[in-house]
């Protein structure tokens, strides 16, 4: 885990992008630098952005999650199935956004250790103002900002496939982790991911 990361809300502008992912790794791939991949969003919007503003966004979201990615995952990511490519979309925003790693760490695996597998808006309301009060930073951000965090850290699980919209939860469907992937963090000593994903090491 990189303990140089801090409390931010950039998520609360980004989408899952796991397709945009592929592309950007893909380019990544062909020698592309950051500044080309941006310029590529800009002028052809290669991420199917639309506006000029959420171009920008979206490459920058899409970098700053491929930066996470050492050059096995990245080649990984190019050309595994779809499956696959949402797991290490999940893992480099688990590695890029501090309060991400801390919802699926706190919350999600907890519940699944208490062989609890649904979520409830209390159950967030709960992490929510524990990290409130642990973290001064956190307790500082409008309601709005937490709003937008909690509907996307939900989304990006949705998507995933770890948990499913239920009427009145959101039940947990505990992920198999591709092999290639899991053994990969493994070698490299971030099990720490394996085990928030699906507590196993």
């Amino acid at each position: 885990m990189n303990n140089n990361l801090k409390y931010v809300a950039t998520n609360m502008t980004m989408l899952f992008w796991v397709n945009e992912m592929i592309t950007g790794a893909k380019l990544k791939k062909q020698g592309k630098t950051e500044k080309e991949i941006r310029a590529l969003a800009q002028d052809e919007d290669i991420f199917q952005a639309g506006s000029e503003n959420f171009r920008k966004k979206a490459a920058s979201g899409v970098i700053s999650r491929l930066r996470t990615l050492d050059e096995f995952t990245t080649e990984l990511l190019c050309n595994c199935n779809i499956e696959t490519a949402k797991q290490i979309t999940i893992y480099s925003i688990l590695k890029s956004d501090l309060l991400f790693f801390d919802f699926v760490n706190e919350l999600y695996k907890e519940k699944i250790i208490l062989k609890d597998y649904k979520i409830t808006d209390a159950d967030i309301a709960i992490f929510i103002n524990r990290k409130q009060e642990q973290i001064e930073k956190i307790a500082l951000w409008r309601e709005s900002t937490i709003r937008r965090l909690k509907n996307n850290y939900i989304s990006y699980l949705s998507e995933a496939g770890f948990i499913k919209k239920q009427k009145n939860y959101l039940e947990i469907i505990k992920p198999v982790i591709d092999k290639t992937f899991a053994e990969h963090l493994k070698e490299i000593g971030e099990e720490i991911y394996l085990e928030i994903m699906t507590v196993y090491i």
